[in-house]
C-alpha cells in the first residue's frame, strides 16, 4: 500500500477545511455562545436576576400557588430550580393562546417577577447549533461537520511535523501572522476539537439508531422511544392529586441523596410527577438521576440511578455534559467557551489562509484551487437563508402567542432581542467578509491570480 505523503496530507485538510469551514464556523461559532446561554439570559433578563438571600426558601407548593393566583389558566409541565444563588426558579407553562412560558419567581419570598416567552438567548443558539431551526434534516447535516473535523484534524497532524514540539513556538515574521496563529490555535485547541468532533460522531450514532435502527433514544421512558418502560400510575384517577410539597417529601425521603435540578409533571402518563437531577456522579447530565411517583399515591413508579447504569446509556448522559463544559458549573463553562473561541479562530483562519494563498499567484499554488469552493459558499448562503426562514417560522409556530387567529412572533426581553441581533449582525459581517475574499480568489483568472 502506498505511503500517503506530506503533501497529500495537507491537500485533504485543506480541501476539508475550504469546502465545510464557512458553515463549520457557523456551528462551532453559535455552539461557544450556546455554552454560556443561560449566563447571557441572566444578565440581560432583570425577572431572572434576584438579590442574594440568605435563609430558607419557600416550598414548591407555595411557589406554585403563586404562579396560579397570577396565571389561573396556566397548565404547568415543569419546574426548573435556580442554578447560581441570584437566579430566580423558572416555571414553564402553557397560557391560553400561547404555549411554554416562562415565568420566573424568587425563591425566598415566592413573588412573581414576571413572564417572557420560553424562546430566549438559550432556545436561539441552541436551536441554531443542533440543527440550524430545521427539525431532523438540520439534525443530521449539522452532526456530519462532526465527521469533516476529525478528517481535518487527523491530516493536519500527519502533514504538521513533530507537532508535539511546537506549542510555544511562536513566529517572527509579520507576514505569516495568520498562519502561525492558525497552527497555534489548532495546536492548543487539539484536545477540544477531539472532545467536540467524538461527541457530536456520537449524536449522529445515536440518531441512526433512533430513525434506523431499533428507535431508542433514552434509558427509560413512557413511550416506544425508551429501551425501559416506565409504568403508569395505578391508582384511582378520581382521587386528588398530593400537594406538591408532599410528593418532594416522597422524592428526599425516597433520594436522600438527589440534588433537584427539575420537576416535571408528565402529561403522558397523567398523574405522574418526576424528579431528575445530580447526586454526586461525574459527568452525567440531569436525567441520569430519575425518580416517578404516582401524584396520587406517592408510590414510586420508577427510579433511575446514574451508578446503576449500563455502560452505553451512562456514556450516552455523558455526552452532552462534554459537548458543552456544563459540569462543573461556570469554571468549566468558561474554559469551554475560551476553547470555542479558539476553534471558531482556527477554523476562520484556516479559510483566510486557503484565500491568501489563491490570490499569491498561479504557477504550483494553482493546485489548491478547490472547484468545489463556490459550490460550498453556495450552500452556506442556502442553509443560512433556509435557517433565517425556519427560525422565524419556527419562533412564531412554536413560542409566539395567538392574537385574534393570528400567530405572533414571541415577546422576548429587549435585552434578548438585543444579544440575538448583535451576535447576528457580527456573524453575518464576519461571514460576508470571508465570502467575499473566498469569492475573489475562486473566481480569478490565473492571469489575475497572478497578479495580485
Amino acid at each position: 500500500m502506498p505511503r500517503v505523503g506530506k503533501k497529500t496530507w495537507f491537500r485533504i485538510h485543506s480541501f476539508t477545511g475550504v469546502i465545510t469551514g464557512l458553515m463549520l464556523f457557523v456551528i462551532c461559532w453559535s455552539g461557544t455562545f450556546a455554552v454560556l446561554s443561560h449566563e447571557l439570559d441572566w444578565l440581560v433578563t432583570p425577572e431572572a436576576r434576584i438579590d442574594a438571600r440568605a435563609g430558607r426558601a419557600v416550598g414548591y407548593g407555595e411557589i406554585i400557588a403563586a404562579v396560579e393566583r397570577l396565571y389561573p389558566e396556566a397548565r404547568i409541565s415543569r419546574v426548573e430550580a435556580p442554578l447560581y444563588a441570584r437566579s430566580a426558579l423558572q416555571i414553564v407553562a402553557d397560557l391560553p393562546g400561547q404555549d411554554s412560558v416562562r415565568i420566573y419567581v424568587d425563591p425566598y419570598s415566592g413573588h412573581v417577577q414576571g413572564a417572557w416567552s420560553y424562546f430566549n438567548v438559550q432556545r436561539f443558539f441552541r436551536s441554531l447549533h443542533m440543527n440550524l431551526f430545521i427539525p431532523y434534516f438540520g439534525d443530521y447535516f449539522v452532526v456530519l461537520f462532526a465527521l469533516t473535523m476529525i478528517v481535518s484534524l487527523v491530516a493536519a497532524l500527519y502533514f504538521y511535523q513533530r507537532w508535539w514540539r511546537r506549542f510555544f513556538v511562536f513566529g517572527s515574521n509579520p507576514r505569516a501572522f495568520w498562519s502561525e496563529t492558525h497552527k497555534l490555535a489548532g495546536l492548543w485547541s487539539l484536545w477540544f476539537l477531539l472532545v467536540i468532533s467524538v461527541t457530536g460522531g456520537w449524536y449522529l450514532f445515536e440518531m441512526l439508531r433512533a430513525d434506523v435502527g431499533d428507535g431508542k433514544l433514552v434509558y427509560a421512558a413512557a413511550g416506544d422511544f425508551g429501551a425501559q418502560s416506565i409504568p403508569a400510575p395505578s391508582s384511582d384517577a378520581s382521587l386528588q392529586l398530593l400537594p406538591l410539597d408532599t410528593l418532594v417529601e416522597r422524592a428526599r425521603a425516597v433520594r436522600p441523596d438527589l440534588r433537584v435540578e427539575s420537576i416535571g409533571f408528565d402529561f403522558s402518563h397523567a398523574g405522574t410527577v418526576y424528579f431528575d437531577g445530580q447526586a454526586g456522579h461525574l459527568l452525567v447530565r440531569d436525567r441520569a438521576n430519575q425518580l416517578h411517583l404516582d401524584a396520587r399515591s406517592g408510590e414510586v413508579l420508577y427510579e433511575q440511578r446514574a451508578d446503576a447504569y449500563p455502560l452505553y446509556w451512562r456514556w450516552s448522559d455523558t455526552a452532552d455534559p462534554l459537548h458543552f463544559g456544563d459540569f462543573g458549573g461556570l469554571t468549566s463553562k468558561l474554559v469551554w467557551f475560551v476553547f470555542g473561541l479558539l476553534l471558531s479562530l482556527l477554523i476562520y483562519t484556516g479559510t483566510l489562509l486557503h484565500a491568501r494563498r489563491l490570490a499569491a499567484g498561479a504557477g504550483r499554488r494553482q493546485r489548491h484551487r478547490w472547484p468545489g469552493t463556490m459550490a460550498a459558499i453556495a450552500v452556506t448562503v442556502i442553509m443560512l437563508i433556509a435557517a433565517t426562514t425556519a427560525g422565524f417560522y419556527q419562533a412564531r409556530a412554536w413560542y409566539g402567542p395567538e392574537l385574534d387567529g393570528v400567530q405572533r412572533l414571541p415577546n422576548l426581553a429587549p435585552g434578548v432581542a438585543a444579544v440575538i441581533g448583535i451576535w447576528v449582525t457580527v456573524t453575518l459581517v464576519l461571514l460576508g467578509l470571508w465570502i467575499r475574499l473566498l469569492w475573489q480568489s475562486a473566481a480569478a483568472t490565473p492571469a489575475e491570480r497572478s497578479e495580485a
